[in-house]
């Protein structure tokens, strides 16, 4: 077995509520027949887009509800089982997902998300490509001017799977379509190169005349002669902005300045921190003073009580002696006669007077007090005042700081643009000194100019390397009884269309049913020959209707014969059952290969519900 590549394991689509549709496979010839109409394009299909096709593929009715298509493999390098995961849904075809197991074992195993864009960081093609040990890059995009394109492994899919459509296109299998614009793509004949040479693109150089040669010198110098035309001018335009500063000079002025900077700075920190520290002194004497001003209104309000306790007193006092002057009278009650007593009288003027001189002596010392808090209020009313002219004082020294560092620092923008502009002439008078040696130079090579070369070509391939590819073909169609081995020489490579002349005739002589054969065997050819020569290929091939009947009607006379002959059927099928343990072949078709072939996978499609397997998806859901 080869140590790099892929070897197909299973083909299994899944959805809910259905049953899964799956296909095995294995080393060696695997075939799927029977009737039509039973999946074997689709399955085609699955294959294609599961490793990286952009279209979805048409999906047919009796699939409606399947949701993801998963492509078992195995990894060569490492025999490791990989499955290829992806869905069919429009919204989610853009990623792919790796996953490090075989089918039955996806739940526990690690897995990786990757983009079908080639462009992506995480792409699929790189992954794969690696898997093939394949380090090609580049490839001819344009052989008009040398564009190239990053080799991806859809450049192996087009030479190692093909259609129902391409297997009997008249062009050559390496182009992916059958008209005569297809026949010009040259990033197609660069895939194919690289493949059987091993090689990245690769230039090669034309002859070219010195008078050509030297005509672009001449241009070259034409360019160089305006650039400096261009430095010249804005050397003097610069300079004369300049009064004849060097940068040396500029760049002492400029110290000088930042060092004057830094000076101011120190200054403005010096006095902020001193307006900071007068700021925090008075807050502490606002907070003083709102402590006081609280408290003094506090004790007038006690004074203000203290005199309204005395004029109540008053005004009792007062009230006695007016109802002491009444007549006595008696008791309506019980009409005893009600007298004041002249000792209670006295009682109670005493006890008053004791009261008013107790509230005249807390009135004293009240207002003493309050007579303090008025003298405090004062005092630090004034240190407030004193504490914001200091403020004030630094709040002036600073905003004159900050105007001289303005003007400090639009000085100092100045001499840097100053600076600069002489750094710049310094550089413009360089490149003019280089402009003007390279004019010298370019001068000397037109003087000794040679016919060169250095226009984008093809590389060809050798005469000898076409040799054995096309050997390889002759030996397939030979043991497929497709051509006698009498003319060694029957199969030739045409270098014009890209395509092998089978006995002598182009491909597109033969009718539809030689040509699937012809166009079979070049891709199998590919495969046999990159991996006799350890050269990279996944190491399978994909085949749909190569072996198809294509009988639509009665021939008329000399008109083509579109079918392959029943013998060439049968050898095609014994012969690819031989193929070797190292390849894989996968083919769809009509045509059921021989009952006594034993060494090939073979999956029947009767088409009939009641007869074993109907199709690739399975009728009783």
């Amino acid at each position: 077995m080869s140590k790099s590549g892929m070897q197909l394991r299973k083909l299994q689509l899944e959805g809910s509520k259905k049953k899964d549709a799956i296909l095995e496979f294995y080393n060696g010839l695997n075939v799927v027949a029977g009737a039509s109409d039973t999946g074997k394009s689709f399955a085609y299909e699955c294959i294609n887009y599961a490793l990286g096709a952009t279209d979805i593929p048409e999906i047919p009715n009796e699939a409606a509800g399947y949701e993801w298509v998963l492509l078992e493999f195995v990894d060569k390098r490492s025999n490791q089982n990989i499955t290829l995961k992806r869905s069919f849904l429009e919204s989610e075809k853009a990623n792919v997902y790796y996953i490090y197991s075989d089918i039955a074992h996806l739940k526990e195993a690690n897995s990786e998300t990757l983009s079908v864009s080639s462009n992506s960081k995480n792409s699929l093609s790189s992954k794969l490509l690696m898997i093939c040990n394949c380090s090609y890059r580049n490839i001819l995009k344009k052989s008009s001017n040398g564009e190239t394109e990053a080799f991806t492994f859809r450049k192996f899919v087009y030479l190692m799977m093909m259609n129902e459509t391409r297997i009997v296109q008249k062009n050559s299998p390496i182009y992916i379509g059958d008209t005569k614009r297809d026949r010009m793509s040259t990033k197609e004949t660069a895939s194919f190169f690289t493949m059987l040479t091993g090689l990245d693109y690769q230039k090669f150089n034309k002859p070219e005349s010195a008078e050509v040669k030297k005509a672009h010198l001449k241009g070259a110098i034409d360019e160089l002669t305006l650039i400096c035309g261009d430095l010249q001018k804005e050397i003097s335009a610069t300079e004369g902005t300049l009064d004849n500063y060097e940068s040396q000079q500029s760049d002492k002025v400029i110290k000088k300045i930042e060092k004057s900077l830094s000076d101011q700075r120190q200054v403005v920190q010096e006095l902020e921190f001193e307006r900071q520290r007068e700021l925090s002194v008075i807050d502490l004497k606002v907070r003083e003073k709102s402590r006081i001003s609280d408290n003094l209104a506090k004790f007038k309000l006690l004074k203000k009580n203290y005199k309204s306790d005395i004029d109540r007193l008053d005004f009792i006092e007062q009230a006695y002696d007016y109802t002491g002057q009444l007549v006595d009278m008696k008791c309506p009650i019980c009409h005893t006669p009600m007298k004041s007593s002249a000792q209670n009288n006295q009682i109670y003027y005493v006890a008053l007077n004791k009261e008013k001189d107790k509230l005249k002596a807390h009135l004293l010392d009240l207002q003493e007090t309050i007579d303090d808090f008025e003298s405090d209020l004062l005092e630090v009313t004034q240190q407030i005042a004193k504490e914001q002219e200091k403020i004030k004082f630094y709040e002036r020294g600073l905003e004159d700081q900050v105007k001289e560092v303005s003007r400090m620092l639009i000085e100092h923008e100045r001499y840097l643009k100053i600076r600069d502009k002489a750094l710049a002439i310094e550089n413009n008078k360089k490149k003019l000194l280089d402009a003007n040696s390279r004019i010298l130079e370019l001068n000397e090579r037109i003087d000794n100019t040679k016919a060169a070369s250095d226009k984008v070509g093809i590389k060809k391939l050798s005469d000898e390397l076409m040799l054995d590819f096309c050997e390889i073909i002759r030996d397939l169609l030979e043991k497929w009884n497709f051509i006698n081995n009498i003319d060694q020489s029957v199969v030739a490579f045409n270098t014009k269309a890209n395509d092998v002349i089978v006995c002598s005739k182009t491909k597109a002589s033969y009718g539809k049913g030689a040509r699937a054969i012809i166009n079979s065997s070049f891709i199998i050819a590919i495969m046999r020959y990159c991996i006799q020569h350890g050269l990279s290929h996944p190491g399978f091939v994909v085949l749909d209707s190569p072996l198809t009947t294509y009988k639509e009607k009665d021939k008329l006379k000399n008109e083509k014969n579109e079918e392959v002959d029943k013998s060439v059927k049968s050898e095609f099928f014994y012969n690819l059952s031989r193929i070797g343990r190292d390849m894989q072949i996968i083919v769809f078709d009509n045509e059921v290969p021989p009952d006594d072939i034993k060494e090939i996978a073979y999956h029947h499609f009767t088409g009939n519900p009641v007869i074993d397997r109907t199709g690739f998806v399975p009728i009783n859901q």
